[in-house]
């Protein structure tokens, strides 16, 4: 989402794998960087998803256009069904298949799918939400096979459904203590929901090289008529 958020303003920038590329991890932690993404400008650096501190970096501010709480926690649902269904339909034998752009396996991006879904709720339960640690990519192998990840992924819906049966527009406007600075509630539910969209489309793709058509999917048409602007041309 950060590449794309400068490639649409115009702004140039060189980009690193720092998986792929150990001079540019070095680098990074000699600034004292120990999670991406991250953006350095000079001395100055950010890291995770925050588009008005990117903006103030850069030197291009913008004010972030809000979404109601409403529609943000309807969209999150609505991409949490979606990835539920989606599961389903995964041949037993192709849960440790990976994309050739990215080695994690379709097993542990289905999983992560979820847990940014799961913690969104822990979030707003706790009042901190340090992504970072929550959500750093991990290899967790005993959640392999259908059966396994859909009960995972119907758990997270029934966690995010029971406490977001009752929608308190204004607790979306209190503090979240999160790894980016402080962020409202509301703003940590709009980077959910960006994340997960962006899983469930990396999610499609693997469905497509199996040859199966998902069921019911929210497109990209979709997607966009949702309000998920800020999502990145690329699926991966």
């Amino acid at each position: 989402m950060t590449k794309a958020w400068l490639s649409r303003r115009g702004v140039e920038f060189d980009d690193f794998n720092v998986q792929a590329d150990p001079d540019a991890l070095e680098e990074l932690q000699a600034r004292g960087i120990m999670t991406v993404p991250a953006v350095v400008v000079g001395d100055r650096w950010m890291t995770g998803w925050n588009p008005g501190e990117l903006g103030e970096l850069v030197g291009m501010p913008e004010e972030e256009s809000p979404v109601s709480p409403v529609e943000l926690v309807t969209t999150v649902r609505l991409v949490l069904d979606a990835a539920i269904r989606a599961a389903s339909q995964v041949p037993d034998d192709r849960w440790e298949m990976t994309h050739p752009r990215r080695e994690r396996p379709l097993r542990e991006l289905m999983r992560h799918l979820f847990h940014v879904v799961e913690v969104s709720v822990d979030a707003d339960v706790l009042g901190v939400f340090p992504a970072q640690r929550w959500l750093n990519q991990i290899d967790v192998p005993t959640m392999t096979g259908r059966a396994r990840l859909l009960r995972y992924g119907e758990a997270v819906r029934h966690k995010f459904d029971v406490w977001y049966a009752v929608v308190d527009t204004d607790m979306f406007e209190r503090v979240i203590d999160a790894d980016v600075g402080p962020r409202t509630l509301n703003q940590v539910l709009e980077r959910t929901r960006l994340h997960a969209g962006q899983h469930l489309r990396q999610v499609y793709a693997f469905l497509e090289m199996c040859d199966v058509t998902p069921e019911a999917p929210v497109s990209e048409a979709d997607l966009r008529r949702l309000g998920f602007h800020q999502l990145p041309d690329e699926v991966f």
